[in-house]
């Protein structure tokens, strides 16, 4: 979250937004940012108290394990990983917090490595989206997507959803390796693929070639960046971390938040301005609105930072609300201007009840919500 209340817009004085700033340098203070291409010697202290802590999903010695563990010891290997983990910090604070809550393997921590290196907004070529990669086919019944909303971009309900789903399979499959694979290629395909085998782990299935490859592969990957992670100092490697003594309490600062519930389309881009403060803090934490407006025709909770409640019920009182009653489907040939007039509305406004720019190409079949006139 390089961006976080760090935007075009000037920056809220509100003391909620003071105390982020204030904050979240010291957050990024916390984690052991060591640049990997400078490496340095352990202190005493650090060698009195490397212990190889081990994994609680078993299997990190396994060959398979290995292959990836030397990918990432590479000089190259160990900076893309100490990146993606230091950009994904804000989230794993979250999800290492969830996990223990739901009694699940702290090795989980580190499965949205793996799947879109904590890019919240990451597109596969086969269309699964966000930081957990759901696919929609994937996503009832945890996730929800319309016109307006797609879930699997917001990434505090994706991790829910993903958490769930991944307790789902391990209630199927009663083994945590397994659990895991489903969630890669399914727990369909999982079960048939276990139905033809003389064994019914993980392993046996990996080292057959019973699995595709892509799946064949996630587990290992896994456990050897979760061994790494885990064992940083053990390897040698310079990889951000935080202790567990001071994660609750940023997790408390950085992943609260408060929220306010709307009937109707308001735009997000007028409430930060409103509120003064970074209208992209507030796109962020409500990634999930992917027009920056909320559902014309639903009630929906509006993602704040903590502290801003009230300040954001006053604002609403008076915001310009937008009861879209007429669509419109875009036509080849179409253009913003064409529309705007024959809605006897502006380009301006038509943009604004959208989510879109003046720029924003139009596509065949794109539906548009029409301002009242």
């Amino acid at each position: 979250m390089g961006r976080y209340l760090h935007g075009r817009k000037a920056v809220s004085t509100h003391p909620a937004v003071r105390t982020l700033l204030i904050v979240l340098p010291l957050m990024a203070f916390s984690f052991a940012r060591a640049d990997p291409d400078e490496k340095r010697a352990p202190t005493t202290h650090e060698l009195d108290a490397v212990v190889y802590r081990p994994l609680d999903i078993a299997g990190s010695g396994h060959p398979l394990v290995e292959q990836f563990r030397k990918k990432y010891r590479t000089p190259f290997g160990e900076k893309s990983l100490a990146t993606t983990l230091a950009n994904g910090e804000r989230y794993r604070l979250y999800i290492r917090e969830q996990l223990t809550k739901r009694n699940m393997p702290a090795v989980l921590e580190y499965l949205p490595v793996v799947e879109s290196e904590y890019r919240t907004a990451a597109r596969s070529r086969s269309g699964a989206l966000g930081l957990w990669q759901f696919m929609e086919n994937s996503m009832a019944p945890f996730l929800k997507k319309s016109e307006f909303i797609d879930e699997r971009l917001d990434p505090w309900k994706s991790t829910d959803a993903a958490l769930s789903k991944l307790q789902d399979n391990y209630s199927q499959f009663q083994d945590w390796a397994l659990a895991i694979t489903a969630y890669n290629c399914g727990a369909g395909a999982l079960a048939r693929t276990l139905a033809r085998s003389p064994e019914k782990n993980f392993w046996y299935l990996a080292e057959h070639k019973l699995l595709r490859t892509e799946t064949m592969q996630y587990v290992p990957k896994l456990l050897a960046i979760a061994d790494l992670a885990t064992n940083s100092v053990y390897y040698g490697l310079s990889l951000p971390d935080i202790q567990p003594e001071v994660a609750a309490e940023l997790s408390k600062i950085t992943n609260s938040f408060d929220y306010v519930t709307v009937h109707g389309s308001y735009s997000l881009r007028w409430l930060a301005a409103e509120l003064r403060i970074d209208e992209d803090t507030v796109l962020e934490l409500n990634a999930a609105l992917v027009r920056g407006i909320t559902p014309p025709d639903a009630v929906y909770a509006i993602r704040l930072p903590a502290g801003l409640k009230a300040s954001a019920h006053d604002a609403l009182a008076t915001a310009p609300f937008r009861a879209f009653t007429r669509r419109y489907v875009v036509k080849r040939g179409d253009t913003l201007y064409a529309i705007a007039q024959a809605a006897q509305t502006t380009v301006q406004a038509l943009c604004t009840a959208n989510g879109i720019s003046e720029k924003t190409p139009l596509t065949v079949g794109k539906v548009l919500y029409l301002p009242e006139k």
